[in-house]
């Protein structure tokens, strides 16, 4: 392999694909979905993922299109103009939406389904979790997260902030 071959493979793979931040507009479309304009290229509805969603919610925003095309990478949410981070914010926070549990009433196994009784902000919920092992994450900062059956996930943002009796209902399945 020549010289030449060598260095553009390997300029190829640290090119991530940074956006351009004074080339970048975003704006919602009369239907209210989030819209990129690009070096004077539409792209109609896109959509914002986090890179590194729990230690760096903020920076490294991959933006993508409807069909899951990258478009480029937001190397961080704070250096956009007011306007247009407020509307990549809306997104990631739809699209990352996890309600704290404030309390845990039961939690109760039947037929391999782990059945959980909780309270989102004074709510009452009930939703089921197949393998626990995948989806009950110990998180750094001491918080718990929980993903359901249908992927829907939920938050203890700190377990030693809550009560005790919901503390002896979770540590069990704690591994």
């Amino acid at each position: 392999m020549s010289e030449t071959t060598t260095a553009v493979q390997t300029g190829a793979l640290t090119n991530i694909g940074f956006l351009e931040l004074e080339k970048c507009e975003f704006y919602r479309n009369p239907n209210g979905f989030l819209c990129l304009r690009y070096e004077g290229e539409e792209h109609n509805r896109v959509q914002a993922l986090r890179s590194l969603p729990l230690t760096q919610p903020d920076a490294f925003l991959c933006i993508q299109d409807m069909e899951n095309q990258e478009i480029g990478i937001l190397e961080t949410l704070t250096t956009l103009p007011e306007g247009m981070a407020e509307l990549v914010q809306e997104e990631l926070e739809r699209r990352y939406y996890c309600p704290g549990i404030t309390d845990i009433t039961s939690i109760k196994e039947k037929m391999g389904f782990y059945y959980f009784d909780v309270s989102i902000g004074g709510f009452k919920k009930t939703f089921s979790v197949k393998d626990l092992g995948k989806s009950i994450k110990e998180l750094r900062r001491g918080g718990i997260l929980i993903t359901d059956v249908d992927g829907n996930r939920y938050l203890i943002p700190d377990l030693a902030k809550i009560t005790p009796r919901c503390a002896r209902q979770i540590e069990p399945y704690l591994y």
